[in-house]
């Protein structure tokens, strides 16, 4: 007996087998999700380095490109240029030696080490610097509370003498405040500033492993940026391996866009917080303002926060100081207004530009939706990813509606009642009577116009005629 294969029934007994076969794996993998995670967060781990070194690489990238092109390289190729001129007048018609001086190598390697150089000096000016002081601050300001909240209360009362039940509300206002700041301070804060000591001794190995990983991660970061273009060129090669020549087109153009919207975006705006810090520390410090370098650092931080940063920044800030000196807070108020209103209108454009391209209720959605995924981390980056997503859909919806022969302009659907479905017309709302009498109004005036200015140019007509 020949027994012969159905391909059909064979190929539908495959299909079968690896659909029962993916669900069976599909629960399993649900099952044990938790070993799983574990086991990708552990070998995650493992490349935290490379990360660190990614990261890093990523930030400072727009600073070593500025230092290798604009600077250094305008620098070696003016010395060439005048070397070979001074070569011609000294030995007129000549041939000059051939230049063998590795331009872009040797500017290559010092804007690396220039930038690298920099951003260990300012990381280790934020750790042996700015935090002893911000230490001594701190405690400054728990031991000196009680002086504060006197010099309030003596400002408040000499300031509202007049009106004794608005004094009363301010006081026993001002007064809460300051119990629980005071409370806050010194239960919570300085017994942790304390035990910061017994942290540091207890986790010395934790501590160990994320200095060296910062170290190493700091080592790579020189390799990605020295061979940027290495890299992208064998990222490149690997897509076009990988993939047709059309998808792995597609992926390096969404990963420009990426590159456009979240790099210019973070890297700016970490640099503009940055400027902004040091402006507040240096004009504080300037008019001897208490506090200037912990207002300075919590003015910077919370400036990285697009919209809203500077507000939540400036509350603690202008808290602390009313109760030093109620007109030092005033002075306060006023240098805020002003750098924010600079950085606003004429740092920040600069710096970040328009490179989000949302409006402003799509830019709070998508800090909204970044601090419920990712926390504070998501109020900085929630807003980056959410543009990339966006121009994403955007560019989808626009080529959809391309291949309808359909408008894809926002503005065109404001009218639009509805499509029809044989023609794929467009069919508008009907104007309402207002609407009517407001057009007729608007084309009476505009034909008034008209008749007026045909008029005039008709009487002067009239009027050069007679004088001619």
């Amino acid at each position: 007996m020949n027994f012969k294969w159905d391909k059909k029934y064979l190929y539908w007994g495959v299909t079968a087998f690896l659909v029962i076969a993916a669900a069976i794996v599909f629960f399993l993998g649900l099952s044990q999700i938790k070993e799983i995670l574990d086991s990708v967060f552990s070998f995650l781990s493992i490349l935290t380095p490379v990360l660190y070194g990614f990261v890093i690489a990523y930030i400072l990238c727009p600073i070593a490109t500025f230092i290798e092109k604009p600077c250094l390289r305008r620098l070696f190729y003016t010395i060439q240029d005048k070397k070979r001129e001074k070569f011609e007048r000294e030995h007129p018609g000549e041939e000059p030696p051939p230049k063998t001086f590795p331009v872009r190598k040797v500017a290559r390697v010092m804007s690396v080490a220039i930038t690298m150089i920099l951003a260990l000096l300012i990381l280790t000016g934020i750790i042996w610097v700015l935090l002893p002081q911000l230490i001594d601050t701190i405690t400054m300001l728990v031991n000196n509370m009680p002086t504060y909240v006197t010099q309030v209360s003596d400002w408040v009362s000499q300031t509202l003498r007049n009106y004794p039940e608005v004094e009363a509300y301010v006081l026993q206002f001002t007064g809460g405040i300051s119990d629980m700041l005071n409370n806050w301070l010194s239960t919570e804060l300085l017994p942790q500033m304390n035990n910061i000591w017994n942290l540091i001794s207890s986790n010395v190995m934790n501590i160990i492993s994320v200095f060296m990983n910062l170290l190493l991660g700091f080592v790579i970061a020189i390799y990605f940026l020295n061979s940027k273009e290495l890299f992208a060129a064998q990222f490149k090669k690997i897509l076009y391996c990988l993939f047709k020549p059309k998808v792995a087109t597609k992926i390096i153009n969404s990963t420009r866009e990426v590159n456009k919207s979240f790099g210019q975006f973070i890297t700016g705006k970490i640099l503009d917080s940055f400027i902004i810090g040091m402006v507040y520390v240096l004009l504080m410090s300037i008019f001897n303002m208490p506090y200037a370098v912990l207002c300075g650092v919590v003015m910077g931080i919370f400036c990285i926060i697009p919209y809203f940063g500077p507000f939540i920044g400036f509350i603690p800030c202008m808290l602390l100081l009313v109760l030093v000196d109620p007109i030092q807070c005033i002075y306060f108020t006023i240098m805020v207004v002003i750098i924010q209103n600079i950085d606003g209108n004429v740092l920040a454009p600069k710096i970040i530009g328009d490179s989000t391209g949302l409006s402003s209720f799509w830019v709070i959605f998508g800090m909204l939706v970044g601090q419920g995924l990712f926390g504070f981390v998501g109020l900085i980056i929630g807003i980056p990813l959410f543009a990339v997503v966006y121009s994403f859909t955007k560019n989808r919806v626009k080529k959809r509606l391309e291949k309808k022969d359909l408008p894809s302009d926002s503005n065109v659907y404001r009218d639009i009642d509805h499509i029809d479905d044989e023609t794929n017309e467009p069919v508008y709302f009907p104007h309402p009577p207002y609407m009517k009498k407001e057009k007729e109004k608007h084309e009476f005036k505009d034909i008034k116009k008209i008749f007026v200015k045909n008029k005039n140019s008709d009487s002067k007509n009239t009027d050069d005629k007679k004088q001619k």
